[in-house]
């Protein structure tokens, strides 16, 4: 296990997200406008018409990916993840009347009728994602 510690918090940003916004385009527009480089994610509820996501299928030394894309009525249920150096890494939880889906958070998800996030800044975390040796990004200092 490897520990890294921020020196604090910041501004939080609430997005409204209404139909046809892009989840993740959106996001990442919010962040860059309000400068920041560093947060988590505290709370992200809404509806999707459009869930594009990838999730893991192997037990391999290397990741092995599925991307999916689901169009259809859904609810968000979770969004969780954090922003390092300017780059989302999200994970959600979405279901429709008969299926939940879980996996990465990928561009092209789009929101039905809203979807509300709240991102909290956090200050002095000086960390990037860098791929190992395994091809898996992993948390380092900047």
């Amino acid at each position: 296990m490897v520990l890294y510690s921020g020196e604090g918090t910041g501004r939080v940003l609430v997005l409204g997200l209404k139909r046809g916004d892009l989840l993740l385009e959106s996001i990442v527009k919010a962040l860059k406008d309000a400068n920041i480089r560093d947060a988590i994610i505290t709370g992200a509820i809404g509806s999707l018409q459009k869930a594009v996501l990838h999730r893991v299928i192997g037990t391999g030394r290397e990741p092995e990916d599925e991307f999916i894309t689901l169009e259809r009525p859904m609810e968000l249920a979770s969004l969780q993840g954090l922003v390092v150096d300017g780059e989302p890494h999200f994970h959600m939880v979405v279901s429709d009347t008969d299926s939940a889906y879980t996996g990465h958070l990928e561009n092209g998800t789009t929101v039905l009728y809203l979807t509300e996030i709240t991102l909290l800044e956090v200050s002095g975390l000086s960390l990037a994602r860098r791929k190992n040796e395994d091809n898996i990004a992993t948390l380092t200092p900047r």
